[in-house]
């Protein structure tokens, strides 16, 4: 009867899990907030479930020190996200960093559960990372089934095509676990080669070279800490090999590596894109399969295995010494840094192929250098979370316009300042030491598998801003919770506090769904303006304020409906109201001073319109508009 219970508890909360990791890859519509709060009201009430079932007696996972330090750091960070609403210069973001850390919880609690069940995760979630590899792949060969239009980098169905490339990277050293084990099947074993190779495929297809990096760190990690080795980098030279051959072809084919193709020249590169991978998928699996027979039937003797091992650690130094060699007469490495810094110029080597081997950093040593000065104005708060748009509004120098700094750790200590960056360090490091005492004792496969995926995310990091993207954050925190948590044990019932996980669930909830339900009215009232209907806009502006009285965009709505309504004195009131709610917001400055405009009331209107100008000097919507007023006044 326990065994039968267990098997049932395993498989639901395996299920759960692999939906929760599944939805958030294929469905999350990049950093969209209005997607995770969904995704995140599913976690929560997991997350809650699990704890009201630990709470009435039912078995749970046993928590270290380090998995408790862990969670409580990734909830004080979370909680002083919230804190920092109070002097952020954009609340409402702020707001939805909270809720965004308040899923990230849900989802890190919830992984916890899957610890006594860590083999049968790294199951679910190799499978669970192959839909959308399969959905990006098969958008490629059909482009009326993608979603990148004529984008030549994949990016289908996360939208991001760096976030696409980290879930590939995430998802090889799982594959090289199902294709070097020898206790695996034989088809299982091919499948995992072949997986591999659809991976690589993928990844380049990307042009991602964090994506390539990160990828390229968990194969020497899982290489150097997993086993068997020789089995390892079989499966990847026949795997990756391929994949890179098919990748290069690919290369070539303008309907597939360029963007701006004509229809029909997709369609017809797509179909041959379509006959190359299968059949080169084929061979691989054959191959694999063979290869496989071949070794339980003459398996390698220990003297024989260390040889392979040392000639294949002398092949791959000799390839990486030949490869290096060519890159640095290829690419004359002393410009390297000065490309490295230089604000792009060449937009032709920012897209296609050759952005892999382009040496800049796309304008990201610029927004590094803006959210290390907007820290050094505010080292101990921060600007508040989220809030690193117009921090980089305020400092830019040209006219890319991002929402983070496309480096997590230096994005903490911009928005939270040292207490929170601190507070997110001492999670990480708690993890880390956690992850590494499961490692240790027997250096299981499996659990290597995952830390190495748990890796390529960690350093992915210090490249893009993944925190804003649940696709690749989900899988991650699940698997960090697996890592942590121990084996299952019982504890005694304690049910006057079973309410508390609902309770807390709810607030949750309201948090998640508040902001929600607001800009869903913001989009009813601005749909309301443009149809004419500034009575109804007003109303819905009304609510949506009442529901998100940090947010900008309902005064600014309510203002208008005002405006329409002939009520000027009234909308006068509310474009100063988003003046004092973001003073540093250009938008809010831009809208009155466009409204006084309207008015022609140019002692009042210039200067809105000039303090909109010094609050994004490099934006040509608030200088194109000033100098109309200008000239007009």
């Amino acid at each position: 009867m326990v065994a039968a219970l267990d098997r049932w508890a395993a498989t639901l909360l395996l299920g759960a899990a692999g939906a929760l990791a599944g939805v958030s890859a294929l469905f999350s519509a990049g950093s969209s907030g209005g997607r995770l709060a969904w995704i995140g009201l599913a976690a929560v009430c997991v997350a809650a479930t699990v704890g009201v079932a630990a709470l009435v007696g039912l078995p749970r996972p046993a928590l270290s020190l380090e998995a408790l330090v862990a969670l409580g750091s990734l909830l004080a960070f979370v909680c002083w996200n919230g804190i920092s609403v109070i002097w952020s210069i954009e609340p409402d973001r702020s707001w939805a960093y909270l809720n965004r850390g308040l899923v990230y919880f849900a989802l890190l609690a919830f992984g916890l559960w899957l610890g006594p069940w860590v083999r049968q995760w790294a199951y679910v979630l190799a499978g669970v990372l192959a839909l959308p590899l399969a959905w990006a792949l098969v958008g490629k060969a059909i482009p009326a089934l993608g979603s990148s239009g004529r984008i030549g980098r994949l990016s289908s169905p996360i939208g991001y095509w760096n976030a696409l490339g980290l879930l590939f990277a995430m998802a090889l050293p799982l594959a090289l676990w199902l294709a070097a084990r020898r206790e695996h099947r034989h088809w299982l074993r091919a499948a995992g080669v072949v997986y591999a190779y659809a991976l690589v495929v993928g990844l380049l297809m990307t042009y991602s070279r964090g994506g390539v990096l990160a990828a390229g760190a968990a194969v020497v990690l899982w290489i150097a800490l997993g086993s068997p080795r020789v089995e390892s980098a079989g499966a990847l030279l026949l795997g990756g090999g391929a994949g890179l051959g098919v990748a290069a072809w690919a290369f070539t084919r303008p309907g597939l590596s360029s963007d701006n193709q004509p229809h029909a020249v997709r369609v017809h590169d797509g179909a041959w894109f379509a006959v190359v991978f299968v059949l080169a998928a084929v061979a691989v699996g054959a191959l694999a399969y063979l290869g496989s027979l071949a070794e339980e039937r003459r398996p390698l003797t220990d003297a024989r295995r260390r040889l392979v091992e040392r000639l294949a650690l002398g092949v791959l130094v000799a390839v990486v010494a030949v490869g290096v060699v060519a890159l640095v007469v290829e690419a004359k490495p002393e410009g390297w840094f000065r490309d490295f810094t230089a604000q792009p110029t060449n937009a032709a080597l920012q897209g296609g192929p050759q952005h892999l081997v382009n040496a800049s950093s796309s304008s990201r040593w610029l927004w590094w250098k803006e959210a290390w000065h907007a820290w050094e104005k505010q080292p101990w708060r921060g600007t508040g979370a989220g809030t690193f748009e117009l921090t980089h509004r305020l400092l830019r120098t040209n006219t890319i316009v991002v929402t983070e700094p496309h480096n997590v750790p230096l994005q903490f200590l911009s928005e939270t300042g040292l207490v929170g960056f601190v507070l997110l360090l001492l999670g990480v490091g708690a993890a880390a030491v956690g992850v590494v005492k499961r490692l240790c004792p027997s250096r299981d496969p499996t659990a290597v598998a995952l830390a190495v995926l748990c890796a390529a995310y960690v350093l992915h990091t210090l490249v893009d801003f993944d925190w804003d993207f649940v696709a690749v954050t989900a899988p991650f925190l699940l698997t960090l919770g697996a890592l942590l948590g121990g084996p299952a044990v019982r504890d005694e019932p304690r049910l006057v506090w079973s309410p508390l996980p609902a309770a807390v669930a709810a607030a949750f909830a309201l948090s998640l769904l508040t902001p929600w339900f607001a800009q869903r009215a913001t989009d009813s009232a601005q749909a309301a303006i443009f149809d004419g209907r500034p009575l109804q806009a007003y109303r819905d502006a009304r609510d949506a304020r009442s529901l998100n009285p940090l947010a900008l965009d309902p005064l600014l709505v309510q203002a208008a409906a005002l405006e329409q309504l002939g009520d000027l004195q009234s909308a006068r009131s509310a474009y100063i109201d988003a003046v004092e709610l973001q003073p540093l917001n250009w938008r809010a400055w831009f809208e009155l001073g466009r409204f006084e405009e309207g008015q022609r009331d140019w002692g009042r209107a210039l200067p809105a319109l000039r303090r909109a100008a010094d609050l994004d000097s490099q934006n040509p919507l608030t200088q194109a508009e000033l100098a109309a007023a200008e000239k007009s006044s």
